[in-house]
């Protein structure tokens, strides 16, 4: 068993077919290793990509309430079909500025929110498979 998102290919698709912000969209192809895939102040995003399997997603913003930052996660929570409790994770993290996870499908969501408001929010895979 592989604790990965999926291939590069899915996740990129999924990811890409409920992003409504086409400059957010991700492109067809990305290398191995991590790579920053958006940065463009408001937002930050780095996939770890090993064999062309995505391992993690990271999203960074200064603005977790923004519009842009909600597409961005739900570009994933909704691609994945894993709308779930992870909001419950969001508000914690981000009204208590701190740590918050949960876990839906066997991905974990892990928040973090510093005293300045910038929140960071990992996927991963802990258990099962994706759904591909």
């Amino acid at each position: 068993m592989s604790l990965d998102l999926g291939s590069y290919k899915y996740v990129s698709r999924v990811y890409n077919e409920n992003m409504r912000i086409k400059k957010y969209h991700l492109p067809q192809q990305l290398a191995d290793g991590e790579q920053t895939v958006i940065d463009d102040g408001l937002i930050k995003m780095t996939m770890n990509i090993e064999g062309g399997r995505v391992i993690s997603v990271t999203i960074q913003t200064t603005n977790p309430r923004s519009t842009e930052y909600m597409q961005t996660f739900e570009g994933f929570e909704f691609g994945f079909n894993a709308v779930s409790t992870w909001i419950q994770n969001y508000e914690e993290s981000t009204s208590r500025h701190g740590h918050s996870e949960g876990i839906v499908k066997g991905m974990l969501a892990s928040y973090d929110t510093n005293s300045d408001n910038v929140l960071t929010v990992t996927l991963s895979r802990v258990s099962g498979e994706p759904e591909e």
